[in-house]
């Protein structure tokens, strides 16, 4: 083994250019050959270092790039019900009514009530029912609408059965000569009334008037429509015959 060693270093003596640097920068041959035979494994060394560590910033690239087209294409949870919620709220309502309140109170005259008040808290606001008043005929419960009038009876305006109308509304439309019914008025007809519409029974007359007990009266014809039940078809059928 050592032998052969030898051979192969006296061979690399032999070459000129190993002679050539030996005799030149006067390092003896075998030195040379070692610092020589050390540089190339360093060289060797160095290229695999290089060749790994582009191996890693590769794999390292491609992964960021894998994240971040996953982050872009992941869905999101957004969807457009908040703006179909928000399209299917009640038209808002003013704060205020003003009403013209008569009759058996103590105090009648224009008075200005929430948009949630009833007839009830109308009375209230003229001081409340006077002793003549025939509070038994009028409806306390109802909803208010902007401009309406209330006419508390006396019971003598009742005893003497002329006909009164206790509550007015701004747009009530007067019945034409010959006998012909008004238009109903969603927001202060009952459960009977609201059925002489075509297409209203029972069961939309009473969702008719829950709605407005709970949201207030209607603001437009129109609003009729967010009453569930009543579509497109029944709405037209009944346009021409409702009022507000």
């Amino acid at each position: 083994m050592a032998k052969g060693k030898d051979t192969v270093l006296s061979g690399l003596e032999n070459l000129s250019f190993v002679e050539r640097l030996s005799s030149r920068f006067e390092i003896p041959p075998r030195l040379l050959i070692g610092l020589t035979g050390s540089a190339i494994v360093l060289l060797l060394l160095v290229v695999f270092w290089t060749s790994l560590v582009k191996e890693d910033a590769t794999v390292v690239l491609s992964s960021e790039a894998s994240t971040s087209g996953a982050i872009e294409n992941a869905p999101t949870d957004f969807d457009n019900s908040t703006a179909e919620t928000q399209n299917t709220l009640p038209v808002e309502l003013p704060q205020t009514f003003v009403v013209y309140v008569t009759g058996a109170v103590s105090s009648p005259g224009l008075y200005t009530v929430s948009s949630t008040s009833r007839v009830g808290d109308a009375v209230q606001a003229a001081g409340g029912l006077s002793p003549e008043a025939a509070s038994a005929v009028v409806n306390l419960a109802q909803m208010l609408t902007d401009g309406m009038q209330i006419h508390i009876p006396s019971t003598d305006e009742v005893e003497s059965n002329a006909p009164v109308q206790i509550v007015q509304q701004a747009t009530d439309t007067a019945a034409p000569p010959g006998g012909v019914p008004s238009l109903v008025n969603i927001n202060t007809a009952d459960s009977a009334t609201l059925q002489t519409l075509t297409g209203v029974g029972p069961a939309t007359a009473q969702k008719i008037i829950e709605y407005r007990t709970t949201y207030g009266p209607f603001a437009s014809k129109e609003a009729l429509r967010q009453v569930s039940g009543i579509g497109e078809k029944k709405y037209a059928a009944v346009e021409a015959f409702i009022t507000i």
